[in-house]
């Protein structure tokens, strides 16, 4: 019952045309991450990042415009950049990398109809 309550506000807030980037907080180890890959099967495309990986973590410290930032996390991906509109970016442990929470506001200002 309370995965789909999760479940439901997810998808409104994926509706909004004014979104801006959601945070959950919770304890580690309740479900977060299964959670979002649920919520994730709504979309075509599905960008998960992993800040603990390196390989992960790199595009947020090379680049800070974010229209740069996004044409590279698409293509270390393998992902449409044409189809950002359709394409859930999920940031998990983005505690590990401050730089990449502050970026956060910018993802809003600038490519906004990116989930």
């Amino acid at each position: 019952m309370f995965q789909r309550n999760v479940l439901l506000e997810l998808t409104k807030w994926s509706k909004r045309t004014k979104r801006k980037p959601m945070v959950l907080r919770e304890a580690r180890q309740v479900g977060k991450t299964i959670l979002v890959e649920i919520f994730s099967k709504q979309f075509p495309q599905y960008l998960y990042l992993n800040l603990e990986l390196k390989e992960d973590r790199q595009p947020f410290e090379s680049f800070t415009i974010i229209t740069k930032l996004t044409q590279t996390l698409f293509i270390q991906k393998n992902l449409s950049y044409n189809k950002k509109e359709d394409t859930l970016i999920f940031i998990d442990e983005i505690q590990e990398l401050p730089e990449a929470m502050n970026l956060l506001r910018y993802f809003y200002e600038q490519e906004p109809t990116i989930p």
